[in-house]
């Protein structure tokens, strides 16, 4: 990104990065970079970008759930109490097992919908 000047930082979901790497692909050919991104986002981008805001809205109506954890768990959709304790490792407060039942209703909700 020569030339290029970061205004403004903040964390996407991979759907979000997938609609932005199509309007890129719209734009002219991919480097081989570029391409190797897309043809990674669109193996592994689990819901589309609509799904994804809305379930970083209802994420962020719970206290513990910052925005980075919410877009791994959007990205991730964990299935199990396991699988989510990997992904809320490295945060200074621990969930407890019911905040954590709480989450993957909401993710259960909106994986299967």
């Amino acid at each position: 990104m020569i030339g290029k000047e970061m205004t403004t930082q903040r964390p996407v979901t991979l759907a979000e990065v997938l609609k932005l790497m199509e309007a890129r692909k719209g734009e002219g050919e991919l480097g081989f970079e570029q391409q190797a991104t897309y043809d990674y986002l669109k193996l592994r981008t689990l819901l589309s970008e609509k799904k994804g805001k809305e379930m970083l809205e209802e994420l962020g109506k719970l206290d513990k759930v910052g925005p980075e954890i919410a877009i791994k768990i959007v990205d991730l959709l964990p299935k199990s109490e396991s699988q989510l304790s990997v992904i809320v490792a490295k945060e200074r407060h621990t969930f407890s097992k019911a905040e954590m039942a709480e989450i993957l209703k909401i993710v259960e909700k909106y994986a299967s919908g």
